[in-house]
C-alpha cells in the first residue's frame, strides 16, 4: 500500500509536526503541497491532507490543491492545527473532495500555537507531545480501516 501525507505549515511549522508524526506511523511519503503535483497522486492508495487554519481556513495553497486533485475513489484523510480551535470550512473541504469521489475516512485537529500580540497563549506549546501521540494514535487507527 502507497501512501503520502501532503501538508502547508506556517513559520510555526505546527502542521508539518503533526504531519511527520503521521507519516511515520503509516510509513507514508511526507511531502509539503507545494512539491507535489496533483497527477502524482496517482500511485497512491490513500492520501493524508493536513494544513494550518488561517482565518478559520485551510491554508488557500492547499485549498487550491485541493480543487485540482484528481481524486476518484481514493481514501483520504484530513488534519489540521490552529490557534483558534476552529475550522469552519471543513464541511466545504469534505464537500470538495467528496465531489472528486474520494472517500474521506477521518479528521483530525490538534491546537496549535499562534499568538500574534499575546492571544492565544493558552495554546503555547503546542502541538505538544501529547498532542503528537494522538497524532500518531489517529493514523494508527486509519491504518487499520484501510487494511
Amino acid at each position: 500500500m502507497k501512501i503520502i501525507v501532503i501538508y502547508r505549515s506556517g513559520r510555526s511549522m505546527n502542521t508539518q509536526k503533526i504531519a511527520a508524526a503521521m507519516a511515520e506511523v503509516l510509513g507514508a511519503d511526507l511531502a509539503k503541497v507545494e512539491d507535489v503535483k496533483p497527477e502524482m497522486l496517482s500511485v497512491y492508495d490513500l492520501i493524508g491532507l493536513g494544513s494550518g487554519i488561517y482565518a478559520s481556513k485551510i491554508h488557500r495553497r492547499m485549498f487550491k490543491f485541493i480543487k485540482r486533485m484528481p481524486l476518484r475513489d481514493k481514501n483520504v484523510f484530513i488534519f489540521c492545527t490552529s490557534g483558534s480551535g476552529e475550522f469552519k470550512n471543513q464541511a466545504l473541504v469534505e464537500a470538495k473532495l467528496a465531489a472528486k469521489g474520494s472517500n474521506v475516512i477521518g479528521e483530525f485537529h490538534c491546537p496549535g500555537e499562534f499568538s500574534p500580540l499575546g492571544f492565544n497563549l493558552d495554546k503555547k506549546g503546542h502541538p505538544d507531545e501529547l498532542d503528537v501521540e494522538k497524532a500518531r494514535l489517529f493514523a494508527a487507527a486509519i491504518f487499520d480501516k484501510i487494511v
